[in-house]
């Protein structure tokens, strides 16, 4: 067996690996790392155009440093050590990260996944089906595209028994280092990555370039620099093509800076251009192609492009996603004019707004029709509801009217009445609708049914507003309220909060400060929002706990960080959506 060599591809992805672990760790909890806004158009020009997928990360300490505005000794504590560990991990005794690699780095790093060559795979030996094989298909289980794999069969001893061991999975990508220090990399290839791989090397040139190669088989790494970019690749040709894009040819830089996601302070970015082309390239990888059905095909060829990262403002944590799509896909979706929130009470914690339901459930409907399982779901949920005591329509009477603003809130009122048992929280739901008969038919069946199963339905007015109550007998008071407090707007809520927006909220959430500096900083033309109060939410959540149950100091130090939490989605124009999510953080962690 021969033995394996380090080589310069795993080094220079495990600092790409410090970069990704400074991002996530900012994300779930804060300290200064070394990270920081690099140029990614810069390293993208280098990315041919043709890749799958294309992932930069800064490496500087600029952009975490920006973090230190909100910590507090408590969560600076948990990074610190949390950061530790995992730097302590990822060195070996070949290389340390910190001295041999960070010192010539520069600010961003970009790693690219390339369509699979398939003369560049180990071929299957002895006839080896390729049924056997194992098939990596960069797609988890939810969807979201994971870490490009290729398979790959094993070499066979009998029929080359002087051929290198070779790794089960060997990468197609290539990485682009942006280098601040030319001397420190040639010192650091010489002294450690030759030196590693036995003093052998094989150098060749292309085009001008050299391109130096360092151990063999699938440990094998290709190397060159490229003006002030080290390109990392596992074969030559591919950082062949990496310096073909860098002397003209077209590159991911250009659309990539189309869909720039404007981030401040930019720790990591993911860009997958042309992606129904994409998906397809990926699914075709290895020995045995998947075929991917026309329906979903159908539907991936509607996003023609997806752009995503990660950043740090004065705010807090700032994510994107920026998508292009077929037009046709989204004509039917519009912006909310988010008139909804000025009928919140400024009592609740946490919120979510949007607009006409009955268009997005058509749609969910249209789409669960090419999978089985959803459309089975969908017709039990109708026949249940149908054969049901109250013989609704599930799309008629409930979504079918459904066609304006929506919200649909948690409330924190006193623990009164029916609320007792749920420490004074109550739900909330508003909808608007052009079609106020059909809402008043549901509420005129439910009506009926609860008087006649041993409830009581009762009237009141609330200052001009005509409010009917649900009781039970027994109960302490009236448990459930529905109207309508505008003339197209039904509530429905428990009874002991009614007050507190009917007939209008004496303090609406859009007048609270905190939801005003968190969603403030979000796009205001969306179709609505999500919203979490971080302080009174973390209040309400320590209630529910036993009396004897003692919070971890770091658990409340990293919850008592957060001010809040906001999303929402966009469709700034015809062919594109976006949505922008900031997690709130205090200044000083208090």
């Amino acid at each position: 067996m021969t033995e394996r060599k380090p080589n310069l591809l795993p080094i220079v992805v495990g600092g790409a690996a410090v970069a990704i672990a400074g991002g996530i760790g900012a994300y779930f909890f804060f300290s200064k790392t070394d990270i920081t806004p690099g140029s990614a158009v810069g390293t993208l020009s280098v990315v041919p155009q043709q890749s799958i997928m294309a992932m930069s990360l800064s490496t500087d300490g600029a952009a975490i440093a920006q973090l230190e505005q909100f910590l507090n000794p408590e969560t600076k504590k948990l990074y610190d050590q949390a950061t530790a560990e995992f730097r302590k991990g990822l060195s070996s005794g070949d290389f340390d990260y910190e001295k041999d690699v960070k010192p010539w780095i520069g600010n961003n790093v970009t790693v690219a996944f390339l369509p699979a060559d398939k003369t560049a795979s180990f071929a299957p030996s002895n006839g080896l089906a390729s049924r056997n094989l194992p098939h990596y298909v960069p797609m988890s289980d939810n969807g979201a595209i994971a870490p490009f794999k290729t398979a790959q069969a094993p070499a066979s001893k009998e029929s080359a028994p002087n051929q290198p061991e070779a790794d089960a999975e060997v990468p197609n990508l290539i990485i682009v280092v942006e280098v601040k220090d030319k001397a420190g990399v040639d010192k650091f290839l010489t002294e450690k990555v030759k030196a590693k791989s036995g003093n052998k090397e094989k150098k060749s040139d292309y085009k001008g370039v050299t391109i130096t190669e360092y151990g063999e088989g699938a440990t094998a790494s290709a190397s060159a620099m490229v003006g002030d970019y080290l390109v990392v690749s596992p074969r030559p040709e591919l950082t062949q093509k990496a310096i073909d894009t860098f002397k003209g040819e077209a590159s991911l830089a250009k659309s990539a800076s189309a869909d720039d996601l404007k981030l401040k302070n930019a720790v990591a970015q993911i860009y997958i251009p042309n992606f129904a082309d994409s998906i397809m390239q990926l699914s075709q990888l290895g020995n045995s192609p998947e075929t991917i059905p026309p329906e979903t095909l159908a539907q991936l060829k509607q996003i023609k492009s997806i752009s995503m990262g990660v950043g740090i403002d004065d705010v807090g944590i700032r994510f994107k996603v920026a998508s292009k799509f077929d037009p046709a896909a989204i004509s039917a979706l519009k912006n909310s004019p988010n008139k909804v929130i000025s009928l919140i009470p400024s009592e609740a914690f946490a919120f979510a707004t949007g607009t006409n339901l009955k268009g997005s459930w058509e749609q969910f409907v249209k789409s669960a029709n090419s999978t089985p399982e959803l459309k089975q779901g969908i017709d039990q949920a109708r026949t249940q509801l149908k054969s049901s005591p109250l013989a609704l329509d599930l799309d008629k009477d409930i979504f079918g009217w459904m066609d304006g603003e929506f919200a649909i809130a948690s409330v924190s009122g006193k623990p009164e009445g029916i609320l007792a048992q749920t420490q004074g929280l109550a739900p909330l739901f508003i909808f608007q609708t052009t079609n106020r008969a059909a809402g008043e038919s549901l509420m005129k069946k439910l009506d009926d049914f609860i008087s006649k199963n041993g409830g009581q339905v009762g009237k009141k007015d609330m200052g001009g507003v005509a409010v009917t109550e649900w009781s039970v007998p027994g109960a302490p008071g009236a448990i459930i309220s529905h109207g309508w407090n505008q003339q197209d707007m039904l509530f429905m809520t428990a009874s002991p909060i009614v007050s507190m927006f009917v007939p209008k909220p004496a303090s609406a959430i859009d007048a609270d400060a905190n939801f005003k500096a968190i969603v403030g900083t979000l796009p205001s033309s969306n179709v609505g929002y999500f919203y979490i109060d971080g302080d009174r939410t973390w209040k309400i959540a320590q209630t529910f706990l036993p009396p004897n149950e003692k919070i971890p100091a770091e658990v409340k130090a990293m919850f008592d960080s957060i001010r809040g939490f906001g999303v929402t989605a966009a469709y700034p124009t015809p062919e594109s959506a976006e949505v922008e999510a900031v997690l709130a953080l205090k200044k000083g962690g208090k």
